[in-house]
């Protein structure tokens, strides 16, 4: 293979989305791969390896195949089409292959283990924490266990890969297939002027008259929440929820049914075969939480503060249905629509009135402006043509001495071929290389909202504002750390139930009047969220609250019952527990055609396995940590100082409840995360 021809294979600071071929994607892993073998081999029979020649050569070959994967696994997700996916999934393959005989490899174990005991008392913090991270990671790969059993265990992970690769896909798929054109405006009714010129949009893309709708999150959304129109609404309901089903209306060649019982016995074959009881109990040798029953103890004491909430907040909107929209029974594509009428009128503010405080550029400015007031950094644009599609831009992060201290990717607007939800993902990681420079970390920072359109910007809702703020609180985890090893700087290997302390932390920014008051202006006249209206909006945060949180208790308990269960013998085992769990947590009847466990591709094709709770779990952080800026003047600079060095900046490099203690003084306490949902 010729090497110079691959711009993947080209060391440059940034990946060359411009240049880069598809049909190189999978060559250039495999190149990246021998290489690396040949780098272990050599380090394996060292007499007297050191870290320069040991352990950071590793480090430096792997960082050279996360480098070149991270812009693969990024167009899969962003630009999906049949040639990108072809790549990804044999690169997939490649790598997971590899790397499951990597870590069952025992000579290479052996040298880490000397190499550490030997040198551990001369070795600083952060280099022993590397180790006993490399070393864990070994005996988690089944190191130890007999050649049999290793070659089990690893035909499951690459099997498990391959699968939880095909879940996605086929959300992917099922989603992009299903639209509804519609040649009358009057069926649109109560529907956002803005979500109807997307609407139109589609349609003369497509070559259709009038209005085509997608199961996009925007226009999704739009219809759930606004349209009067309620068999339009049973309509696109019924299709989001049965997608990747057989119950899914436009093809049953993408249900992720047997996939599901496949992951799960694969899962649990790996759980067991390293002697865990089941696979919850192996997933949390990474997690904050020590045992299952820590798990089960703290979401079912969630779950009865937030049944008691939600059985009083359905009633109010059963009553209004019936007084004010003359609904007998509330039906599940009627909560969204009934819930925002009832807000309206109730509170007197509607999503829409809001947006228009909104405009996407406006908020970004705020947000910039937010984290230059809490840690002292400036955000500047970047001009580059280098991306893989038009809405996207680049930005570069630097701090008080003008250190460039990281660079990120936004993309924040749905289309198709881009998998739905948010996210933050690494691209570059920092490290510290022999010659003494620092690689400065890369983020992706991936949103769904709706773009602009021929006839107005874009704007995003207050829901959207705060999806923005959470992924960009990742995203300063990743890019602001100060750690100079791959394997523990930002995210990577922080316990995955406190990975979304920074995040969740960001979002309670959305909810200040001062804070709103840089970048909340109406966008023709400019002036400012009125004080009326903010009072409105604050007064909305804890409405349904109860409800809300219900929701995030049935998916956290329906996920880690799930991967609990010892016998999993039952067939639609998955069907079964989500049944189960429903009985508390339903509100409503379930409709037969709610397939909702075949499109949760958070815990079976994206790394939530049961850990689905950490959202909850990390938001007592989250809320403990915030209410430190509450208790002086909230955009406190010397607080948030000390929130970027204590935790920001620290990445893996030491437990997370160490690193809260450092910065809170004490253990985290629940009561503020209580409060904040008004369920004190």
């Amino acid at each position: 293979m010729e090497k110079q021809k691959n711009t993947l294979l080209k060391n440059s600071a940034l990946p060359a989305f411009s240049k880069m071929q598809t049909k190189d994607m999978f060559n250039a892993i495999k190149y990246l791969v021998n290489e690396n073998k040949a780098i272990v081999k050599k380090t394996e029979k060292l007499k007297n390896p050191t870290w320069d020649n040991f352990v950071y050569q590793i480090e430096n070959s792997d960082d050279k195949i996360s480098k070149v994967w991270a812009p693969i696994r990024h167009l899969n997700s962003v630009m999906n089409d049949k040639d990108i996916r072809k790549q990804y999934e044999r690169s997939l393959n490649l790598l997971t292959s590899y790397y499951g005989k990597i870590g069952q490899n025992k000579n290479l174990f052996s040298q880490y283990e000397r190499f550490y005991e030997k040198n551990k008392k001369k070795l600083n913090s952060n280099q022993v924490k590397l180790l006993e991270d490399i070393l864990k990671g070994f005996k988690l790969s089944g190191v130890h266990l007999d050649p049999a059993k290793r070659k089990s265990f690893r035909e499951c992970q690459e099997k498990l890969a391959k699968l939880e690769s095909k879940f996605e896909q086929n959300i992917l798929d099922s989603t992009n297939s299903w639209t509804k054109n519609i040649k009358d405006l009057k069926t649109l009714q109560g529907v956002p002027q803005n979500a109807i010129e997307i609407a139109a949009e589609v349609a003369s893309k497509n070559k259709q008259e009038g209005y085509t709708l997608t199961l996009d999150q925007p226009c999704y959304m739009a219809i759930m929440t606004f349209s009067e129109n309620r068999a339009l609404r049973k309509d696109l309901y019924l299709a989001y929820v049965s997608r990747a089903s057989k119950k899914f209306p436009v093809n049953k060649k993408w249900d992720n049914t047997k996939l599901i019982e496949d992951i799960l016995k694969l899962r649990h074959k790996i759980a067991t075969i390293l002697d865990y009881n089941n696979y919850a109990e192996y997933s949390l040798t990474t997690k904050m939480a020590k045992s299952p029953n820590e798990v089960i103890n703290f979401l079912e004491s969630l779950k009865r503060k937030a049944l008691k909430q939600s059985k009083k907040e359905i009633k109010v909107l059963e009553k209004y249905a019936m007084e004010k929209l003359k609904l007998k029974t509330i039906k599940p594509w009627d909560l969204a629509f009934i819930s925002e009428k009832y807000k309206e009128e109730n509170f007197g503010v509607s999503q829409e009135e809001l947006k228009k405080y909104f405009p996407v550029e406006n908020v970004i400015k705020g947000l910039f402006k937010l984290v230059e007031s809490l840690y002292g950094i400036k955000v500047k644009l970047k001009k580059t043509k280098d991306v893989w599609h038009k809405d996207v831009r680049l930005y570069e992060i630097y701090d008080k001495k003008n250190n460039l201290r990281g660079k990120f990717y936004f993309d924040l607007y749905a289309r198709q071929n881009k998998r739905g939800g948010a996210w933050m993902d690494e691209c570059i990681q920092r490290r510290e290389k022999l010659n003494g420079k620092i690689q400065s970390p890369v983020a992706f920072i991936t949103c769904n909202s709706s773009p602009p359109t021929k006839k107005s910007p874009a704007f995003f809702t207050h829901y959207d504002v705060e999806t923005l703020f959470h992924e960009f609180g990742h995203g300063l985890q990743h890019m602001l750390t100060t750690i100079n090893y791959a394997g523990i700087s930002g995210i990577s290997g922080v316990e995955w139930d406190a990975v979304e302390l920074p995040s969740q932390f960001m979002e309670n920014w959305c909810w200040e009047k001062n804070v709103l008051d840089t970048f909340a202006f109406d966008y023709k006249t400019k002036k400012k969220l009125p004080s009326a209206l903010f009072k409105k909006l604050l007064a909305t945060k804890n409405y349904n609250t109860g409800l809300a949180l219900l929701r995030q208790i049935e998916f956290s308990l329906f996920d880690f019952l799930l991967h609990m269960d010892e016998k999993n013998k039952k067939t639609k085992l998955a069907e079964h527990i989500l049944r189960d769990v429903r009985k508390e947590t339903a509100m409503l009847p379930i409709h037969e055609n709610n397939k909702f466990e075949n499109s949760f591709a958070h815990i079976f094709s994206g790394g939530y396995a049961a850990g689905y709770y950490s959202y909850k779990w990390a938001e007592v952080l989250s809320a403990d940590a915030f209410m430190a800026f509450k208790e002086k003047k909230l955009v406190d600079r010397k607080v948030g100082n000390n929130f970027m060095k204590k935790i920001l900046e620290k990445g893996g490099s030491k437990p997370a409840l160490e690193l809260f203690i450092d910065f809170r003084g004490r253990e985290p306490k629940i009561e503020p995360l209580l409060d904040s949902l008004g369920l004190k």
